[in-house]
């Protein structure tokens, strides 16, 4: 009842809150991820998370993303767009962090910047790190790309709430590393 209760309440908001156009905007986001690996990994992934005493935790994310107001109703900027796959037992880490530093771009289908539909796109460096408790491992960098789709709403003058599924791909030494991410960031 309660995310009927938040879900209805947003909808009212987005309807009745106008947000200020700003000379630039900063958006953070947080999510889950799912996964699809180059070759067998994804299968010795899902056979370690399946031994006793192992966690796993899927997070994505967009960090550092700045924008500035371009045609109407449209952003253009860049962000660190990623995401980390970490296992975890009571003697060991093992983290598998993808990233995007990517240049992009937002386009919002509602009355204003933040505020209905909107798509999304972004195209840069790609990168994919290993990380367990005694060595560090970095690929080499590569091209990867973002698209997604989702929903705007405005909650005040100044944020917005942005919740968002996208597809990417970064194409690193040879492999290709696809996630589909659900994501739910702000806007300000």
């Amino acid at each position: 009842m309660k995310k009927y209760l938040v879900w209805l309440l947003l909808c009212v908001s987005s309807s009745i809150v106008h947000a200020d156009e700003e000379d630039w905007y900063t958006y953070w986001a947080v999510g889950t991820v799912n996964y699809d690996y180059p070759g067998s990994l994804g299968s010795e992934l899902d056979f370690i998370e399946a031994l006793p005493g192992v966690d796993r935790t899927r997070t994505s994310y967009d960090l550092f993303g700045f924008y500035w107001p371009q045609a109407e109703n449209s952003l253009l900027g860049f962000v660190v767009s990623g995401s980390t796959d970490f296992f975890e037992t009571w003697y060991d880490e093992l983290r598998i962090s993808q990233n995007l530093f990517a240049v992009s771009g937002m386009r919002f289908f509602g009355r204003e910047i933040g505020d209905g539909f909107f798509i999304r796109g972004d195209a840069g460096l790609a990168q994919i790190t290993f990380e367990n408790n005694v060595s560090l491992s970095t690929s080499d960098s590569g091209f990867g790309y973002l698209l997604g789709v989702g929903y705007a709403f405005p909650v005040s003058t100044e944020s917005r709430i942005l919740v968002g599924v996208s597809f990417s791909d970064k194409l690193v030494e040879g492999d290709s590393w696809k996630s589909t991410s659900f994501t739910v960031g702000g806007l300000w």
